[in-house]
């Protein structure tokens, strides 16, 4: 299962999660790029949210607004959703509409493997940067 938090308090750009890319609010872009892949809930604390989502058919969950962390938000998603202690679940934050999702089925499917060799595992995929990327503030 991929879960995709979404937390609409953002400082620095309000509502990015809603934000219009290209017909389409971010984070339903963002679900719509990894629906293929599996199946799909976004966590989020804002009823707006759940409401765009089940407009685009996504499957959303009402969370608190007091995580400090996406993790924490689907933390309680799964939780609320009663998923079985061995789900694979794939953390896509909402804010990633182009996300690449050669990278997203890569982890899904080494994941997947592992689990049927009965091990439990956690995986993390980043992208080399250079220095002055990594000290933006944006």
């Amino acid at each position: 299962m991929i879960i995709i938090p979404a937390r609409i308090g953002s400082s620095r750009f309000p509502n990015k999660v809603l934000a219009d890319i290209g017909g389409m609010p971010m984070v339903v872009r963002t679900a719509k790029a990894v629906e293929d892949i599996d199946s799909v809930v976004i966590a989020t604390d804002s009823q707006e949210v759940i409401d765009i989502a089940r407009t685009h058919g996504i499957q959303a969950v009402l969370t608190s607004d007091k995580h400090q962390s996406g993790t924490d938000r689907i933390y309680e998603a799964a939780q609320k959703l009663d998923l079985d202690e061995y789900e694979i679940i794939i953390n896509v934050q909402g804010d990633e509409p182009f996300i690449e999702t050669d990278v997203v089925q890569a982890i899904y499917d080494l994941t997947k493997k592992n689990q049927e060799n009965k091990r439990i595992m956690m995986n993390s995929c980043y992208k080399t940067i250079s220095n002055p990327e990594a000290d933006d503030p944006n």
